[in-house]
């Protein structure tokens, strides 16, 4: 038995496919490429699979990850030249690891997630954006009103903003956002209190989401670092703060 976590991208036109029809997708790739995937018991096996934090509709990525275990393989270079070969233009495998008995799901593993923010061709502000957003996110506190199953709630956006760069040359934004079961700020909910802070109306269509990474938090002695799931380049490494 091997438990495996699969880094994959999403581009193209499939970006508008959405999250249950993804998994459905990878339901059939895998029956497709004959991977021995492991099935759950009772009246109605399913693979036994699961994916980190789902992907607005829209919106790409080049760190999505799935886990899955399989009964045997060959090797995970295997798994992944099998899966490439019969997945269509748009999503590919782009690494595999094999995960031990005590690692957490990627679902549940989750702690932050990197974007890559700028506006669509034709809809863009008609303001400098980039100068007024780094203004913005000067604030001691970002409030917003957050819709959760209870209702909605008033929250902080300022502490779930780990990191962020701002490229005015290429009016483009690198930040990365806490993304967690206690705490997600999804980019489309701080662009809407940006766009009420500069008194202009916000279209959700206009903004271009591109998801870098996905990150697991990691503490080491007396610090804490977000760290992608898979990665051999320690300087992807961002440390959040003291413990």
């Amino acid at each position: 038995m091997h438990k495996l976590r699969l880094k994959f991208s999403k581009n193209g036109p499939i970006k508008f496919i959405g999250h249950l029809d993804v998994m459905r997708y990878f339901q059939k790739a895998i029956r497709r490429a004959d991977i021995d995937v492991k099935y759950s018991e009772g009246f109605s096996p399913h693979q036994v699979i699961s994916f980190a934090q789902p992907l607005s509709v829209g919106a790409t990525s080049d760190g999505e990850y799935m886990d899955m275990t399989v009964n045997s393989m060959v090797s995970t270079k295997d798994i992944m030249d099998r899966l490439n070969n019969v997945l269509n233009e748009g999503i590919k495998i782009l690494a595999i690891t094999e995960l031990s008995e005590r690692d957490e799901k990627a679902m549940t593993a989750s702690f932050a997630a990197r974007y890559r923010l700028n506006f669509r061709e034709n809809i863009r502000p008609d303001f400098d954006w980039c100068s007024k957003f780094e203004e913005y996110l000067s604030q001691d506190k970002l409030p917003a009103m957050k819709k959760t199953k209870s209702g909605e709630k008033e929250i902080d956006m300022k502490p779930m903003i780990f990191e962020y760069c701002i490229d005015s040359a290429k009016e483009e934004v690198n930040i990365l956002l806490s993304m967690s079961s206690s705490a997600t700020l999804k980019p489309t909910l701080l662009f809407e209190g940006f766009f009420a802070y500069v008194g202009k109306e916000f279209n959700k269509n206009a903004l271009a989401i591109h998801r870098v990474d996905i990150y697991k938090e990691v503490i080491e002695g007396e610090k804490r670092f977000a760290e992608p799931f898979i990665s051999d380049d320690i300087n992807e490494r961002f440390c959040i703060t003291e413990v």
